[in-house]
């Protein structure tokens, strides 16, 4: 269960890096003067998958941490929001992933389920 957990927080995360994509201090500001309701709420919006995506990440990561050593977690953690944010810039953004950066997150990947596995061994 310990993973899903993780797995969960690194997904929130992911959320959180596309929604400060999407913050805009003016646009929020410009649309409550307007005071167009639909406007309002789809400039808050961002704010607000901001903060619960924010909020549940740590929830989830405090989660893990209890179970696991803070050193793997993290370790593990980086490396899923690692590859969960490639992933979500080449489907959403059509943005190319190099033969580098694939290999490179091929690795992370591999170090990531060592690192599971290790600490199963403990």
């Amino acid at each position: 269960m310990t993973i899903l957990w993780l797995l969960l927080a690194a997904l929130c995360q992911t959320i959180w890096i596309w929604s400060t994509t999407r913050l805009s201090g003016s646009a929020i500001k410009q649309s409550i003067r307007s005071k167009n309701a639909g406007a309002i709420w789809n400039a808050i919006l961002p704010l607000l998958v901001y903060l619960a995506s924010g909020i549940s990440n740590v929830v989830l990561l405090t989660m893990v941490m209890d179970e696991w050593p803070a050193s793997l977690t993290y370790g593990v953690w980086t490396g899923l929001v690692m590859g969960l944010a490639a992933l979500r810039e080449w489907l959403m953004e059509k943005k190319p992933i190099g033969l580098k950066q694939a290999f490179y997150l091929i690795l992370i990947g591999i170090g990531t389920v060592g690192l599971q596995y290790l600490q199963h061994d403990n």
